[in-house]
Parts: structure tokens; C-alpha cells; sequence
């Protein structure tokens, strides 16, 4: 089968890594012929690169991240969407398409999708990772009913009428989009948590040594601060824990909000608390796996339900997931089902720790974790799980 990928942004493909590369390289290894387009980063021209030894288009375009005004953004946006419509019919026009496959960010994509479905006459999966919109009214950046809102939902709307198959990481995501749509047929979905390339769990307390946090029954939370992370709650869990002395909540990230959480730890005293920059991923990893509790955490406003994919590095490196999250998502009884990690609703600290506690007094509950946690990474997230998976929704 010949596939066309379509992503607005995408890492080098020389690295079979990542959700999306590593699901490319699968379909490859599977004897799959695959096109791939997606925007270029500091290319002086759109050209096709090889990356891997697979054909990805590269496309020039003005930068949509790390840009302050909207009205920039939007329009670089509609560049894009123009560019890459016409870019792939001008080098891949003569070549035979099967299947278009695309994520959800951003709905604009439709634009591309549409005129390349019907040039093609091919069939369209729709990956449906992110909700971005339905999340920014959630924390009112605009009103579902404003222009804005609108807009987005016109787009997602015909986005959704084009897709032959639709992939989502839970059953919630289902229950989610068709009660937005329910003129959507059920049997146009399937569920596919997300995947991640194994690697190996290497323990090395000396790096927590390194940190000072040797002895220590250490929480760690490693990523990005940002709006849909509520990182003050891991603060508010330290100052609930400090009675505990030989426990420490270890926070290792960038974002906008990192500022006013150090702030906030400071004001309130917190010697349990530790920040550290970004340190080199093999570092990190090692580090993760001596680590005694990973935390996922949410926003509750959020509005969508998440499949957090931190929660896939937790589960690889065998830590124990303690996942703080929204009313909304379903990943929590996802984790309960599968006995795979405790959770609680991020605004309640109190049950927060009562979970916390229950991993800290309890080295066989940590370890039965890791073990269920293991088994359902292995058996049920890895790119060649995903591969099996859409192959079947499919039908090759």
C-alpha cells in the first residue's frame, strides 16, 4: 500500500524515535511504501529530503511556533495549509495514493486533506490525539461561539466527515467527539493507545547521588510547565507531604509557568521541593528508572479527555505512575483497569496523597505496579501494536 503522512511539524526521520517517525519506520518495515510532508525547519527551499531512507517533502514556510501575535500565526498557518497542497501534487502528483494519513493539529489540515483526498481518491485516517480548541475555551481563551470558535469547529467538522478511520487513544475519545457529532458512525473508530519505541530500563542511583537525593523516596515530575499542566498542584502535594523527611519532589522542566512555581515554593518555604534544568535524555532516563514515583499532571479545567504520553516513559522505565488528572479524561480508570498506576483528581491534594502514600508504605505495591505497568507498555503500546492495530481497522 502506498501511504501519504501529512504532519504540520515532524523531527527528522534519520531517528526512528517519537510517536509519529517510529509508526512511519513500522509501516516501512512492513513493506509499506510511504511519502511524507511536512513543514521544514531553517530550510532556505522546499525540497524532498531523505531521512532514513524514507522521502519526506520539506516545505518552507514561516515558523508558527514561538509567535506572539495570533493573526501571524493563523496566516502562516493558511500559507502552510496552500504550500504543502500544492507542493505534494507538483513532486508526488504521478504517483498512486491509497491512503492519506493525518493527526488532528491543527483543523486547518482539512483544507489539505480535502483536495488531496479527492485528487488521489483515496481513503483518509484521521489520528485524534489533541483537542486544542475545545481545551483553549476550557481556559477562556476564547468563547466556543466566538469567530475563533467557529472557525476551529468548521474545520474539525469537515475534518471529521472526510476521515474513512478514525484512531483515538481511549473509549472516552469515542463517547467525546460523538457527542459533538453524533452523525459520526461508531464503526468509523477504533481505539489505539499511544506507542512509543522501547528502550531499556537502566538503573543508576548514582545520578540521584550526583542531585543530592541519594536515600531519598523521590517524586519526580520531568517535562514541560505550561497551561495544561497544573504544576502548582505538585507544589501543593510537597507542602501536604513534609512531614515526610526522606521524601522529595523533584522537578526537572521548562515552560512559561516555571517561574511562578519556583516563586510559589520559595514563599511557602519548601525544602522538599528541588528544580532542576533539562539534563541529557540518557541522564534523564537513568534517572527516571531510580526514581520511585513518576507524576502525570493535568489541568482540571481541561475539557477533553487525555491519554497522557508521559505516562508511556513511566511505564517503559518501570516507575510507578501517580497521575493527577481532570474530570474528564478516562485515562485513570484506563490505569485502574489495567492495575498499571494510582491516580486522583488534580485539585484534590488530599487524595493525592493518600495515593502517594499508599506507593511510599508499600515497596510490593510499587513493584506489582511496575509489573502490570510493563506487561500493558509491551503488549499494548509499541509501534508495532499501533501498526497492528490500524492495519486491522484497515483491513491489509
Amino acid at each position: 500500500m502506498n501511504i501519504l503522512f501529512l504532519f504540520v511539524s515532524l523531527p527528522n526521520l534519520s531517528n526512528d524515535g517519537g510517536l509519529f517517525p517510529s509508526l512511519i519506520h513500522e509501516f516501512v518495515k512492513h513493506g509499506h511504501k510511504v511519502y511524507v510532508s511536512s513543514k521544514g525547519k531553517n530550510i532556505k527551499k522546499t525540497e524532498i529530503r531523505i531521512e532514513g531512507g524514507i522521502p519526506v517533502l520539506r516545505i518552507k514556510c514561516p515558523d508558527f511556533t514561538g509567535v506572539s501575535s495570533n493573526i501571524k500565526k493563523a496566516l502562516s498557518y493558511q500559507e502552510y495549509a496552500v504550500k504543502q497542497r500544492y507542493y505534494i501534487k507538483k513532486y508526488w502528483g504521478d504517483e498512486t495514493i491509497d491512503l492519506i494519513f493525518s493527526h488532528s493539529l491543527p483543523p486547518e489540515l482539512a483544507y489539505i486533506v480535502g483536495g488531496l483526498k479527492r485528487y488521489f481518491k483515496c481513503k483518509f485516517y484521521l489520528d485524534v490525539p489533541d483537542y486544542t480548541w475545545q481545551d483553549a475555551v476550557a481556559y477562556g481563551y476564547f468563547k466556543k461561539n466566538s469567530p475563533i470558535g467557529l472557525y476551529y469547529r468548521f474545520w474539525e467538522r469537515k475534518m471529521f466527515k472526510m476521515a474513512d478511520f478514525i484512531g483515538v487513544p481511549t473509549k472516552g475519545n469515542v463517547a467525546f467527539i460523538r457527542n459533538m457529532y453524533p452523525w459520526i458512525s461508531e464503526d468509523k473508530f477504533s481505539v489505539i493507545p499511544f506507542w512509543l519505541k522501547p528502550f531499556d530500563a537502566i538503573k543508576d542511583d548514582s545520578i540521584k547521588g550526583k542531585l543530592g537525593l541519594k536515600d531519598k523516596f523521590v517524586v519526580i515530575y520531568g517535562g514541560s510547565v505550561g497551561a495544561a499542566q497544573r504544576i502548582e498542584h505538585f507544589v501543593e502535594l510537597a507542602e501536604a507531604c513534609s512531614e515526610y523527611k526522606d521524601m522529595v519532589f523533584l522537578l526537572l522542566g521548562k515552560g512559561v509557568y516555571l517561574p511562578v512555581i519556583k516563586k510559589m515554593a520559595e514563599d511557602r518555604q519548601l525544602t522538599n521541593v528541588i528544580f532542576k534544568d533539562f539534563i541529557p535524555q540518557q541522564d534523564y532516563l537513568r534517572l527516571l528508572a531510580s526514581c520511585d514515583v513518576g507524576m502525570i499532571i493535568l489541568n482540571e479545567k481541561m475539557a477533553t479527555p487525555n491519554f497522557p504520553s508521559k505516562s508511556l516513559s513511566y511505564l517503559n522505565m518501570k516507575v510507578p505512575i501517580l497521575a493527577a488528572l481532570d474530570y474528564v479524561t478516562d485515562f485513570g480508570s484506563y490505569l485502574e483497569e489495567n492495575g498499571a498506576g494510582l491516580w486522583g483528581y488534580s485539585d484534590d491534594i488530599v487524595g493525592l496523597k493518600s495515593q502517594l502514600l499508599k506507593y511510599y508504605s508499600s515497596k510490593k505495591l510499587r513493584e506489582e505496579t511496575v509489573r502490570k505497568g510493563y506487561e500493558l507498555f509491551i503488549n499494548n503500546m509499541i509501534p508495532e501494536c499501533a501498526y497492528k492495530f490500524i492495519s486491522s481497522q484497515i483491513g491489509f
